[in-house]
This record gives structure tokens, sequence and C-alpha cells, in this order.
């Protein structure tokens, strides 16, 4: 199978790519993901339409994934701000009572978490648990990158409405 002309190009510049993206982000890590996630893009698409310059079409699409990415991380961060509190509260000294009231509190919310819809459970595991990033999600679960961050955000609402909820009732 011949490589498209895309794919060829994005041989030749991807040391360019690399370096662009890293100034982009910050980080040389977060680039090599981005320029990863641009490559699996150009890798799907059977055929792709006439381009007069391919070096700037390539810019182009990953600085869209750049900016979709730094998009995502902010809303994450001020998602996670906005739950400060909330989904981990202060850490005090342990007793029996304070052990109690939370396991109870603990069962309520695994309770609350298991009525979610199935993706957005499997999205809210795979961040929380096993530490997966956004794009990680999208590509185990063979979703869109904007799915993962609706389901994180639908999941983190419910978590917060159903800790309302229980403090409501607890109180």
């Amino acid at each position: 199978m011949q490589e498209s002309a895309l794919l060829q190009a994005y041989r030749e510049y991807e040391w360019e790519l690399l370096k662009f993206l890293g100034r982009r982000l910050g980080s040389t890590a977060t680039a090599s993901d981005i320029a990863q996630d641009l490559y699996i893009k150009l890798l799907r698409v059977d055929e792709h339409p006439p381009i007069k310059d391919l070096r700037a079409y390539l810019f182009r699409m990953a600085a869209n994934l750049a900016t979709d990415h730094l998009r995502v991380e902010k809303r994450r961060t001020e998602i996670l701000v906005e739950s400060e509190g909330v989904l981990s509260p202060p850490n005090n000294a342990l007793t029996p009572e304070r052990y109690a009231m939370a396991r109870e509190e603990l069962d309520f919310m695994e309770a609350e978490i298991a009525k979610f819809p199935l993706r957005c459970r499997e999205v809210f595991y795979l961040a929380r648990y096993k530490g997966m990033t956004q794009p990680e999600i999208a590509e185990e679960l063979g979703v869109g990158l904007t799915t993962v961050y609706k389901d994180l955000k639908k999941a983190l609402n419910l978590l917060v409405q159903a800790r309302r909820r229980f403090l409501d009732f607890s109180s």
C-alpha cells in the first residue's frame, strides 16, 4: 500500500511540526502526543482532497489540534477549580464518627456513579481511576475528544449534584 502525499509530507516535516507544537504547547511530551494524534488522523483518511501546499496544510492541522488541546485542558482546569472542596474535602483527623460518615458518603456516591450512562461512567473511570488523558480515553473508546470532554463534564456535574443531595440528606 502506497502512502498518501500527506503522510509523506508528514514524515518530511515531522521534526518541524514537533518543534512548532512544542513552542505552542510549552511541552515536548504534549507536542509528541499531538503530533501522534495528527499522524493517526492522517492514517484514517483514505483519500485526501487535492492540496496545493501540503506543509501549510499539515501545520494548520497541527495548530488546530494544539488549540483544541489547550482549550480542553483550560476547561479541565476550570472544572477542577470549580469542584475544589466538593470532590476532595479537606483532610481532617479520622475519628470513628468521621469514618462512618465517610463510608456512608462513599456508598452513596458509588450508587450514584452506578446510575451514570454507561459511556459517561467509562470515561469517568478511565480519567479518575486509570489516570488516562482525554486523548487517550478518546482513542480507547473510539470516540471524539469533544465527546470525552462532554462526558467527563457531565460526570463531574452529576457528582457535584449527588454530593449536594447527600449533604442535604445528612444535615
